[in-house]
């Protein structure tokens, strides 16, 4: 199978971005690499009492971060939220933060793993031509990469990483084969780079909750209120003709991480005139699952800035 390298050039997963949205890395590479100390000394349980302390600092320090938490979660729970449930919100954060650590270390350290509707993913896996997993800032994406290496299967995930500082780069230091899963957005042979991994059967993750600005977005509703959706993921299925499938992983009560597969459902244009039509539907179909997931579990969404430009 080969693509056309003419229009995948065209797929705009350029480094230009809304800095309305790219916020700097909280944390630093001391504060990082004095978690990962306790966590091999301390365990996953006795660290967990240390996440209040921490969400309540950041609660004080980052106002901006908690107008926004509120704006979504008055939002989500049809109710204006009180301080109580945005701190609930970072308390969220923060034990993704630090599941993913236990993640990172070692398969011995990690949290348990569910999977529902697996067989949607071998399926689509089934036709050869690689997959595009498309998800969310809802929950973890380590708990899909632990699910691929039970399955042997190699997962790639496109991300934005110029934003990222020390704390990330000591984390993904516990895994040294972390770097070689990751392709970059906005490097000269991005684009290349998807297109080789599904030639060769490979997953490629996305998460297509945050729009660059590129110009190429596409306007539909999210809770109540228009937002913008970068269209690079429905033309990037466009380009290789890779099948769509929607992922999140969010944690339960009893601390093991739910993996939900679900079909896309939206079919590909026949002609290049229904494109434009195809980007509508597929934009439409991806916030409703975003917000069908929100629903299940609304102190799991991890975008901490004005989403809806309430603010500006």
């Amino acid at each position: 199978m080969s693509y056309c390298v003419r229009c995948l050039g065209r797929v705009p997963l350029k480094a230009e971005t809304d800095h309305r949205w790219v916020v700097p890395e909280r944390g630093n590479r001391a504060a990082m690499a004095l978690a990962i100390w306790l966590a091999k000394r301390l365990g996953w349980r006795r660290l967990r009492v240390l996440l209040w302390p921490i969400t309540f600092y950041f609660f004080l320090c980052h106002a901006r971060a908690r107008r926004a938490s509120r704006i979504y979660l008055s939002r989500i729970l049809r109710e204006r939220a009180g301080n109580r449930q945005v701190m609930r919100h970072f308390h969220s954060f923060a034990q993704a933060v630090l599941d993913r650590l236990f993640f990172l270390m070692a398969p011995q350290t990690m949290p348990a793993v569910r999977c529902t509707g697996r067989e949607v993913f071998l399926r689509a896996m089934e036709r050869g031509q690689g997959c595009l997993l498309l998800g969310a800032h809802i929950g973890s994406f380590e708990a899909l990469r632990s699910l691929g290496r039970d399955h042997a299967i190699t997962l790639k995930m496109v991300m934005y990483r110029s934003n990222l500082g020390g704390a990330t780069q000591v984390l993904e230091a516990l895994d040294p084969s972390y770097q070689n899963t990751i392709i970059p957005i906005g490097q000269p042979d991005t684009m290349l780079r998807v297109a080789e991994s599904l030639q060769q059967g490979h997953v490629i993750g996305m998460l297509g909750d945050r729009s660059p600005a590129t110009g190429r977005t596409v306007t539909v509703p999210f809770l109540g209120k228009a937002i913008t959706l970068p269209e690079g993921p429905y033309r990037l299925a466009l380009a290789t003709g890779a099948p769509i499938l929607l992922v999140c992983a969010t944690r339960g009560t009893d601390g093991a991480y739910e993996v939900r597969f679900e079909p896309f459902d939206v079919p590909y244009p026949a002609s290049r005139k229904d494109r434009p039509q195809f980007i509508q539907d597929a934009a439409e179909r991806y916030a409703h699952w975003m917000q069908a997931e929100c629903l299940k579990a609304p102190f799991c969404w991890f975008n901490f800035y004005d989403y809806w430009k309430d603010l500006s």
